[in-house]
């Protein structure tokens, strides 16, 4: 069986092309969240702005998978958010209710890498009077 030259080249490039369309299977990435905390003083009764950065970069359906933000106040009440990522980062804002420290849970679980998630804490300090009057 003989082939011409044109006929192994098509060939060659049909294999090459089947080769890169097809879908690869890949291990699941590990993720890590690190945290942003809140800057300078933080005062009761006040929005705090807290971030994540997800890496490496989540990409994909990875990448459309939303931080997940459980913060428990002083007084043990707990709330969450969700925290939409761009490019692996994202912010969320929040009210401080009262004085005392909060802890922030931040979880990243999407649906083709390993779950991640990380903590922290942050002090509230009683908000100063307005120096009103007296």
């Amino acid at each position: 069986m003989h082939f011409s030259r044109g006929t192994l080249t098509i060939a060659a490039l049909a294999g090459a092309a089947s080769l890169a369309l097809a879908p690869t299977a890949t291990a699941a990435t590990t993720y890590q969240i690190s945290v942003v905390p809140p800057l300078g003083t933080v005062y009761a009764n006040n929005l705090v702005t807290l971030g994540a950065l997800v890496t490496p970069t989540p990409t994909g359906t990875d990448g459309s998978t939303p931080v997940e933000l459980e913060i428990t106040e002083p007084d043990g009440d707990v709330n969450t958010r969700t925290i939409p990522l761009t490019l692996g980062a994202g912010t969320a804002a929040i009210r401080t209710h009262e004085a005392g420290r909060y802890t922030a849970v931040f979880t990243y679980a999407p649906p083709n890498g390993t779950p991640a998630e990380t903590t922290t804490q942050f002090d509230a300090v009683a908000s100063p009077g307005l120096g009103l009057g007296s």
